[in-house]
């Protein structure tokens, strides 16, 4: 039972006692407030980041045009066959004119940028075919399936922009997909692995104005799937993004 001295009184000094209780609960309310935030940091799902890679890189390999300008890179005993995708600098894709190069050896050189086994190369010159011949890249069919994933750009996504993904980065990737940057569409199992594919239509060709609609959404989509060496095309109808 509180002693008469003990309740406050606003024309009177207020209490010791009272002092020392405001004083306890204040402290004992910031930490739990503290606690309360790390818990909720601590539950959020991880995201995996890109970065530029160190200085400027050059890649040999066989240029593939569609959907989007690619570079398929040969294994070597050090590392698997992998994809390059090629961006300009801004929001801007490869060059129209690449086309002319379909199925060439080429030389690209630029800045790469890396997230997980997936390489964008912001290029620093326009990409030069090779006297060497070049073996004929040919995409394997992987049948019909129904996937449910983020559209997303490629240059934004591989760490370009942080947050390059999700609500919060769709009128940028809006812009970089109108500009022609590759569209991928990111997928994720129960494991949390991500798995990426450039995003096409049903005749293999780059959509434009219907991906940009819908970067930065999860849908789920059906269509076919197709595995070039080092990256997976997933083609699916324009009618799907309608």
């Amino acid at each position: 039972m509180a002693e008469p001295g003990d309740f406050f009184v606003g024309y009177l000094q207020t209490p010791l006692r009272l002092v020392r209780f405001l004083t306890i609960a204040v402290i004992v309310l910031f930490l739990l407030v503290d606690a309360a935030a790390l818990i909720a940091y601590r539950s959020q799902e991880a995201r995996a980041s890109g970065a530029w890679g160190d200085g400027e890189a050059a890649y040999d390999g066989v240029l593939v045009a569609r959907p989007y300008p690619i570079v398929i890179v040969a294994a070597t005993p050090r590392q698997a066959a992998h994809a390059v995708l090629l961006v300009q600098e801004d929001k801007f894709g490869a060059p129209a004119d690449l086309a002319a190069l379909d199925g060439r050896a080429v030389t690209v050189e630029g800045y790469p940028l890396l997230r997980d086994a997936v390489t964008v190369l912001q290029l620093s010159q326009h990409p030069h075919a090779l006297d060497t011949p070049a073996a004929p890249i040919a995409a394997r069919d992987l049948g019909t399936h129904t996937l449910t994933g983020e559209i997303a750009d490629s240059k934004c996504f591989l760490g370009a922009m942080i947050p390059g993904e999700g609500k919060v980065h769709e009128s940028c990737a809006g812009l970089c997909l109108l500009g022609g940057i590759p569209a991928l569409f990111v997928t994720r199992d129960a494991a949390g692995k991500v798995t990426y594919r450039l995003l096409a239509d049903e005749n293999g060709d780059a959509m434009v104005d219907a991906v940009s609609t819908h970067a930065g959404m999860f849908l789920t989509l059906t269509g076919k799937l197709r595995r070039l060496d080092g990256i997976e095309i997933f083609s699916v109808p324009h009618a799907a993004l309608d």
